[in-house]
């Protein structure tokens, strides 16, 4: 892994001054909409026209206003062009943030994960040695290893027999 041995400081202070920061964002767009699974299928999609398609419709209306229908108020449309606009780019910056975090939260549960399973194999030598307390330190940890479970069965019994009749 290209970032392995990764040592961040973020602090449970920077956990709270982040969420804080993250709330008051949250604040900021107090019109934010939350759509349900269903209504999020039924939108028309447009693909990657989307925006020149609403740009050019918004600047007919405004050079041709006899043909805009009277129900569009087009003060409106074009406030909400605009901000979908400026969401889009936020939501470009905050994409990337996503991605960085998760990328940084794979790396650190790499590296998480390397440091327990070492941890648990030296404890498990040393349990061979009996060194006092570590038998229950393996018997704690065993259960939550994938894979490394205590009389297991053979995955392919048949060629288990086989091998054992040579």
């Amino acid at each position: 892994m290209p970032y392995a041995n990764l040592t961040p400081v973020f602090t449970e202070t920077d956990l709270q001054n982040t969420l804080q920061a993250v709330h008051n964002l949250q604040a900021q767009l107090p019109f934010l909409v939350n759509l349900t699974p269903q209504e999020t299928r039924n939108y028309l999609r447009l693909g990657n026209n989307t925006a020149a398609f609403f740009s050019k419709a918004i600047a007919h209306c405004q050079n041709n206003p006899h043909l805009c229908p009277p129900f569009i108020p087009l003060t409106e449309w074009q406030n909400d062009y605009e901000v979908y606009k400026r969401l889009e780019i936020l939501l470009g910056q905050v994409r990337i943030l996503e991605q960085a975090l998760s990328d940084t939260v794979i790396a650190l549960r790499q590296e998480n994960t390397v440091a327990a399973i070492t941890f648990y194999k030296m404890v498990k030598i040393a349990a061979t040695q009996n060194v006092p307390g570590t038998d229950t330190i393996v018997n704690d940890l065993q259960p939550m290893l994938p894979g490394i479970k205590t009389n297991r069965k053979p995955k392919n019994p048949k060629a288990e027999t086989t091998e054992q009749k040579e």
